[in-house]
């Protein structure tokens, strides 16, 4: 999903984007355009949180939305505005130290000159440099509890090269300030391994009295100890005509669900 801007993509197949990051650039916010958000773009995709497709120079709801996932990651104030932190982390290296047998590898790969240097095999990071993000997702500052989910059918579309399923939800759950509200889900899974899955969805959050609001959203799942399967999924909500759906209006929401009995939350993000 995304915005086509008047920004023009033929001046940018003229001239080259840069990725040289400046950690002092100036802050940009949703709606700006120009080659500093192409270089921005250009960062998020050497980090894996934009698709090269989406490169267009017009930072629009699909660039804000793979800003914010980066500031979470990192640990930062999620606002989407890319201001002298945001920067600072785009603009380090993605390792902070690498072992002397891949500084060495990097160094043979870019001498041209020498053509006797061969390959060697990749190093794993140790514990020092890997750190995961254990950042803590307090089930109170959620806005939406679901408790029961029900499984409506699924059907296989492919089965090569990764099985690729569709599947259909309902569940029964609270929204704060709201009350109950029913959540019909739809899914196109790729099962990626034995132990990842990646979704997409869609679907329609309904009131008891009728009133609703459409989202999409976006998924990676994992197995966890106890056997039972965990998605995060980061969604996105449209607009809707309903007054009392109206605090969803363009949002931007995290949401954990765990295959089984345990509830699913979901997280709006500011």
């Amino acid at each position: 999903m995304g915005i086509l801007s008047q920004f023009s993509t033929d001046s940018l197949a003229q001239t080259p984007a840069s990725t040289t990051c400046d950690p002092n650039a100036q802050t940009l916010v949703k709606g700006n355009t120009g080659e500093i958000v192409v270089t921005l773009q250009n960062l998020l995709v050497e980090n894996g949180y934009m698709d090269r497709h989406f490169v267009d120079g017009d930072f629009g709801p699909g660039t804000e939305t793979a800003v914010k996932q980066f500031q979470i990651d990192n640990s930062l104030t999620t606002d989407g505005i890319v201001g002298p932190s945001t920067w600072q982390v785009l603009c380090s290296p993605p390792v902070s130290a690498l072992s002397n047998e891949t500084s060495g590898l990097m160094n043979c790969a870019g001498d041209i000159a020498d053509t006797s240097c061969s390959p060697k095999p990749l190093q794993t990071f140790g514990s020092s440099v890997y750190k995961p993000i254990t950042a803590p997702l307090d089930t109170a500052d959620s806005i939406y509890i679901a408790g029961k989910t029900v499984f409506l059918g699924s059907k296989n579309l492919s089965s090569t090269p990764y099985l690729v399923t569709e599947e259909h939800y309902t569940d029964q759950g609270i929204l704060k300030g709201v009350g109950n509200v029913t959540n019909n889900q739809t899914y196109i899974s790729t099962h990626l391994s034995d132990e990842l899955i990646q979704s997409t969805g869609n679907g329609t959050m309904t009131t008891q009295d009728g009133e609703s609001i459409a989202w999409i959203d976006s998924s990676i799942g994992r197995p966890a100890e106890n056997g039972s399967w965990v998605f995060y999924e980061i969604i996105l909500f449209n607009n809707t005509q309903s007054k009392t759906l109206a605090l969803l209006n363009n949002s931007i929401g995290l949401v954990k669900s765990t295959a089984g009995n345990e509830p699913d939350y979901m997280w709006l993000l500011n």
